[in-house]
């Protein structure tokens, strides 16, 4: 649990980032604590943003969850401009969902403790 705030906090910057990259002007941010996972849901409703990218998100996200590799490299979650900290994003979540209808994209990620 150590650095837990810490690594939901990145997660949540960098799902804002993407949606604020892609022009949106106001996202809803939601996070739950549950006992066994925290359940972290951004949505906007207004966000220019093709198929493409949301496909291309979908697919950084769903990568399978890499404890050893998240211990490393959690806090450097931000200082790449290639969009490998979606990547990063992925290996810290173990569930992802994605539902884009233009113009609104909803993420939810669920990282179990």
């Amino acid at each position: 649990m150590k650095y837990e705030i810490q690594k939901i906090s990145k997660i949540v910057e960098e799902i804002i980032d993407f949606f604020y990259s892609h022009s949106t002007k106001k996202v809803n941010i939601s996070i739950e604590e549950t006992e066994t996972s925290f359940i972290i849901e951004v949505q906007s409703d207004h966000i220019i943003c093709s198929n493409d990218n949301a496909k291309h998100l979908k697919d950084l996200l769903n990568v399978q969850r890499q404890r050893e590799m998240e211990e490393y490299y959690w806090q450097l979650a931000g200082n790449d401009l290639d969009g490998d900290e979606y990547n990063l994003v992925g290996m810290m979540v173990d569930e992802s969902y994605i539902d884009y209808i233009a113009p609104s994209l909803k993420v939810k990620l669920i990282r179990y403790k």
